[in-house]
């Protein structure tokens, strides 16, 4: 296997060296060595799609060195994986597959392939049916990220948050590597799945392909698997080893579950038993070899029937070197010029309110300041500042979702009113003259600064150690304080911030996530994926000097904050459970800014030059 794979293949790759070993055989895993002429059944090369591609040789030899080993696929039908698999797969004899459903595809394609099953081993079991029955996560997920899989934890965000779930993706921008924050690997995965109680498994897309490794790993390990409706689950049975639903009543049917311990103990036990005596991986790989052995002598089908290149890269690298079109450039200079004549008017309205302010109260940075009289009689342990700005008719529910998530915490409500135009202010005062128990500041400026000054004051107001920045139209889950909290004073001093996943959704229903992947600076400098919605330590806040007004990335402050942060060698930390929901609204100053990215990143790559950017 390659020894730049993702680290998955390597857990599986041992996985089948420590059975074939334990049957009083001889195996090794080998990673700078290309098969050799030889016998094609000893030399077996897992994820041909990563180790022919990554490893440092001619393509000529590469796929002379396919001919002399029999690949095991490991990818699903109908990704480009499964597609650059084959084309190393076919030079050899024969083909094994770890899943049924994609075993079929191989046999379509016309090539000899066997089945080879994933099964037990005792390095990955952590139980033995021996731990006592008290687990500290309900509810676990670990996964690729896809939309399919996105969607679906964020549309089952109402019913996930009140449980100790542990819900985890990892990107595809680089492969998954040990050690990675999103991606536990070896005993600390085992461990954690013999701490969960009910693993999600949802497909990466609409084909029913069952992830056998994933199973597999959480059976070892006492934890039921609820899965979508899959096919090849054999011999598992649904109801009896494993929980399996169509992905609308999945999340339903798995609290079910979790609700209902007894069950759910069965049939860990039932499925553990099941895999022990019947799927121990030792005989799995004697049987695979003894069906690859048996079959008929192959069709060659030889370099003649394969494109000459790798799918995609030919054109690939023309695309990358055509010129950029004149209508394209003048496309490019039109957004810009929109850009910026947009922020033009917003500095011309501003100065104009600013003279206003100065005319009616001596200085453009007048504020009323208005409280509840708890303000006084509480002293805060975590402070919520809301910026408001023509949002008065979302500011009710947010400040409702605050005081939900208050009932273990001493929490305060900071509002800024950037002086709206709607009744904003209006709805901000009634709110504090209704609520004389809850700790409400209600800061109100007398010229509109901008939603990074908003911020900024309210963080300045913010009397606790630790302050969540919450947009007047997003919402907290009653959980989402305590388990940011929790997390943040667990955290070594280099973390400045704690951030949870967000479910986003808009007036119709969910859509999906965001901030559901972990701190990575090489995944940061390619895109904002994390959300303003975080707990920050007050005085980490402070040293990094607060949200920064510049137009050059308007509606990316908070993005910048969180460049700073990684520019420092600090970082922020993610709480693997769904924390708040993000409001999508068409109007939104992060869509306005998103019309000329390639500004903003111009701007950020210049107050940030020390980080990795991408060339």
């Amino acid at each position: 296997m390659s020894e730049h794979g993702n680290v998955f293949m390597r857990e599986i790759a041992e996985h089948l060296v420590e059975a074939l070993v334990q049957r009083g055989g001889e195996a090794e895993l080998v990673t700078t060595e290309l098969p050799a002429p030889g016998d094609p059944l000893r030399q077996l090369v897992l994820a041909p799609h990563e180790f022919f591609v990554l490893f440092p040789a001619g393509e000529t030899d590469k796929v002379e060195a396919a001919g002399h080993c029999v690949c095991v696929n490991t990818e699903q039908h109908g990704t480009p994986f499964f597609d650059l698999a084959m084309r190393y797969a076919r030079q050899g004899p024969l083909v094994l597959d770890i899943n049924p459903s994609s075993l079929d595809a191989v046999r379509r394609l016309g090539l000899r392939a066997a089945h080879l099953p994933l099964g037990y081993v005792p390095s990955i079991d952590r139980w033995h049916r021996d731990r006592p029955p008290a687990r500290s996560i309900d509810i676990g997920f670990l996964a690729g990220r896809t939309p399919r899989r996105e969607a679906f934890i964020g549309g089952a965000g109402g019913q996930l948050w009140e449980w100790r779930t542990d819900l985890r993706f990892f990107s595809w921008h680089r492969p998954a590597r040990s050690g990675d924050a999103a991606f536990a690997t070896g005993a600390a995965k085992y461990d954690a799945l013999a701490d969960t109680r009910v693993l999600l498994n949802v497909h990466r897309g609409d084909e029913p392909y069952f992830e056998w490794a994933r199973v597999v790993e959480a059976v070892a390990n006492g934890c039921v698997v609820a899965t979508e409706t899959s096919v090849g689950i054999e011999p598992f049975v649904n109801g009896e080893h494993l929980l399996m639903a169509p992905l609308a009543e999945l999340a339903e049917q798995a609290v079910a579950l979790a609700f209902d311990e007894p069950r759910r103990a069965a049939m860990a036990d039932a499925a553990h038993h099941l895999l022990v005596t019947e799927l121990h991986q030792g005989d799995l790989i004697e049987r695979a070899l003894h069906a690859a052995s048996a079959l008929p002598p192959p069709a060659r089908i030889g370099p003649a029937r394969i494109a000459g290149h790798l799918p995609g890269r030919r054109h690939a690298r023309a695309v990358a070197a055509a010129p950029v079109s004149a209508e394209r450039q003048m496309l490019a200079k039109t957004v810009r010029d929109l850009r910026q004549a947009y922020l033009n008017e917003l500095g011309t309205i501003r100065a104009i309110e600013r003279s206003i302010a100065v005319v009616g109260h001596g200085s453009a940075h007048h504020v009323d300041i208005i409280t509840t009289p708890a303000v006084a009689a509480v002293a805060p342990e975590v402070s919520v500042v809301i910026p408001v700005y023509d949002q008065g008719r979302y500011l009710r529910e947010a400040i409702a979702s605050v005081v939900a998530a208050s009932s273990t915490l001493r929490v305060e409500v900071v509002v800024v009113d950037d002086h709206s135009t709607d009744d904003s202010r209006a709805q901000a005062e009634a709110i504090v003259a209704e609520m004389p128990w809850m700790p409400i500041t209600l800061i109100a400026r007398a010229a509109n600064g901008g939603l990074p000054a908003a911020r900024n004051t309210g963080f300045g107001a913010a009397r606790a150690p630790h302050v969540l920045a919450l947009d007047a139209d997003n919402l907290l889950y009653p959980s989402g304080l305590d388990r940011l909290d929790e997390h943040l004073r667990a955290a070594p001093d280099d973390v400045v911030a704690a951030y949870g996943l967000l479910e986003r959704f808009d007036e119709q229903g969910a859509l999906g996530l965001t901030s559901h992947l972990p701190w990575d600076v090489e995944l940061l400098v390619r895109g904002a994926y994390i959300d303003a919605m975080a707990l920050f330590r007050r005085s980490a806040w402070e040293a990094l000097g607060g949200y920064a007004a510049d137009d050059g990335i308007y509606g990316w402050e908070d993005y910048d904050l969180w460049l700073r942060a990684a520019a420092r060698g600090q970082c922020a930390s993610l709480v693997t459970a769904v924390v708040g929901r993000y409001r999508e609204q068409p109007s939104s100053m992060r869509k306005i800014s998103d019309i000329d990215i390639a500004s903003n990143f111009v701007t950020l790559r210049e107050r940030h030059p020390r980080l990795p950017w991408p060339s």
